[in-house]
């Protein structure tokens, strides 16, 4: 069984703002593209048979959560574990994503997306994306490249007639060659600004680290008290830096002795560690990795069966371990995918 359809492609467009990244994969003939379905499809070689075709059906409707289970089964595979899908556990009938046996000692493995959008603001981006494609359909002008900023909602985003109409009574007293030559000459395209009646919704900043921790705490006790060591890998979706990370876990300010952390003596104690990264299928070669270990946990990881980039709480904070990076893991040179685009 293939992940992707075995066809001819020869379509080198972008992705629609409502097409689903599946979709476009599987018809797109970009180099890039290609270099990821062929990356993608040898990891599903690799995915148990009893396992792959719910795996693929997943695909299809939760792209991201498919992605990154099939992403971390190819991890764990290339840091030299042998892995069971889905295991069975006692004292409960959820099942977990993995048991990673490293030498000698089993881990269970949970995946989880952490994103710091809401499901208003997920429904927004919906309408807008929906907007964007209703304006592409048709040509506004051959004569210009019309580029569209952020849209600020409120609680309806503007039809496509009126942004059409709005951008073409703009552009209706432009000379094209005049445009060109200044742009030549390096001065700024023409830019409008399309406010509709009513105001603007307020746009909120994300909080990573809050994001981290409710992913986390809603993971940590889903299996009940365990008899070997626990992890969970977050993809954390909207980016973060280490020391976002290491607050969201061991606390904002003092290790050990805050409790505003996922970790403390009495809190989530049964989590042996979190794996971090922030990966998509274009940058599988370079996604950041880090195993962060749980001092507090009941039941630890043996640091040495890891050979990604590790923190390690010490009494004189946290310690920083180096490791294999991503490019070395999983074989794949620096200008892999490929070309985005190839006319």
């Amino acid at each position: 069984m293939n992940l992707f359809d075995d066809i001819l492609r020869s379509q080198r467009g972008p992705a629609t703002h409502t097409e689903d990244t599946f979709s476009f994969l599987n018809r797109s003939a970009w180099p890039a593209s290609e270099g990821v379905r062929n990356l993608l499809e040898s990891f599903f070689r690799r995915y148990p048979s009893s396992e792959s075709a719910e795996l693929k059906s997943n695909f299809k409707t939760q792209f991201d959560s498919a992605f990154f289970e099939l992403y971390l089964h190819e991890l764990l595979l290339r840091l030299g574990c042998e892995v069971t899908v889905h295991p069975t556990l006692n004292g409960t009938d959820a099942k977990p994503d993995f048991l990673a046996r490293f030498r000698g000692q089993e881990v269970i493995v949970e995946a989880v997306i952490a994103t710091d959008r809401t499901d208003k603001e997920r429904a927004r981006d919906a309408r807008l994306n929906a907007l964007y494609d209703a304006i592409n359909r048709k040509t506004i002008s051959p004569n210009f490249i019309i580029c569209l900023g952020p849209i600020l909602d409120r609680n309806a985003v503007p039809t496509p007639k009126k942004i059409r109409k709005f951008i073409k009574e703009r552009i209706a007293g432009l000379d094209p060659d005049v445009v060109a030559h200044a742009t030549r000459l390096g001065c700024e395209s023409p830019r409008w600004t399309y406010q509709d009646e009513g105001g603007f919704e307020e746009i909120r900043w994300g909080d990573s680290r809050a994001v981290l921790k409710k992913s986390i705490d809603y993971k940590a006790t889903k299996y009940g008290e365990l008899d070997r060591p626990f992890v969970i890998a977050v993809n954390a979706k909207s980016g973060t830096g280490r020391d976002v990370v290491a607050k969201a876990l061991f606390g904002s300010k003092e290790y050990y002795d805050k409790s505003d952390g996922v970790w403390n003596p009495t809190r989530n104690t049964r989590l042996s560690g979190v794996l971090e990264t922030t990966v998509v299928p274009w940058s599988v070669h370079c996604a950041p990795l880090c195993l962060y270990h749980n001092p507090f946990a009941k039941r630890s990881c043996r640091e040495d069966l890891w050979k990604i980039p590790q923190a390690i709480a010490r009494d004189s904070g946290v310690e920083w371990l180096e490791g294999s990076n991503s490019a070395e893991l999983f074989e794949l040179p620096k200008e892999w995918p490929g070309e985005l685009w190839n006319n």
